[in-house]
């Protein structure tokens, strides 16, 4: 179970730098760290499909939006949302793509849409604990990789969280995936259009049955 001043710490280690007792303490990282904290963590949860972070909900039509032109009906997203997963006109979520996102505003031609999402409930200060052990890790990394060229004065080292920065973050999304193993999956672009060349696999429905790290859209190029 995590908690900011291990998550702080952690990053420290990496930075090769003496480690904090508070987030108060009076020194040149925990002001650097609280600069750099909330885009750290937004970009942290923006990075991946996070099973943790996920919510779902019914949109109902705004009347009081006016919808994009050629649609029916608008809808805000909701006040949590950072970003979308699936929009389905269903609460199976199957494939649906009669849609649009303009203007800060979803628009469909149905008074109601199921979002899937990514919210930021789960990124308050209260909530790290919430955190799976991979996905903590790899924040302390981009902390300590935003924070580099600020607390410290070498190119090399800024290189090398970067690479352990991306390598943290498969690791994470590789945990994370398992953990929704036997998900059924739509092909991507460049697997459909292949579908009639004789690429098989595919589930009447067009998807895929998998695990492990595979994403949502694979073969998209």
């Amino acid at each position: 179970m995590a908690t900011k001043l291990q998550i702080w710490k952690q990053a420290l280690v990496h930075l090769e730098k003496a480690t904090i007792v508070e987030l108060t303490d009076d020194v040149e990282a925990v002001y650097v760290f609280g600069n750099a904290w909330d885009g750290a963590v937004e970009e942290a949860f923006n990075s991946g499909d996070w099973n943790f972070a996920k919510a779902s909900a019914a949109l109902s039509a705004n009347g009081a939006l006016t919808p994009a032109v050629g649609w029916a009906y608008a809808f805000d997203y909701p006040p949590t949302w950072l970003r979308t997963v699936a929009v389905s006109n269903n609460p199976n979520f199957t494939t649906f793509h009669d849609y649009l996102d303009e203007g800060g505003n979803l628009h469909a031609n149905t008074p109601t849409l199921y979002l899937r999402f990514i919210s930021d409930v789960n990124a308050a200060d209260d909530k790290i604990s919430t955190w799976p052990t991979m996905f903590w890790r790899y924040v302390a990394l981009k902390l300590a990789f935003d924070t580099c060229g600020k607390l410290t004065s070498g190119d090399t080292l800024e290189e090398k969280l970067r690479v352990r920065m991306e390598k943290a973050l498969l690791k994470a999304k590789g945990v994370d995936a398992r953990n929704e193993n036997n998900k059924v999956i739509q092909p991507g672009s460049w697997l459909r259009a292949r579908r009639g060349a004789g690429v098989g696999g595919f589930r009447d429905n067009g998807g895929t049955l998998v695990g492990g790290e595979i994403t949502f859209g694979e073969g998209d190029v």
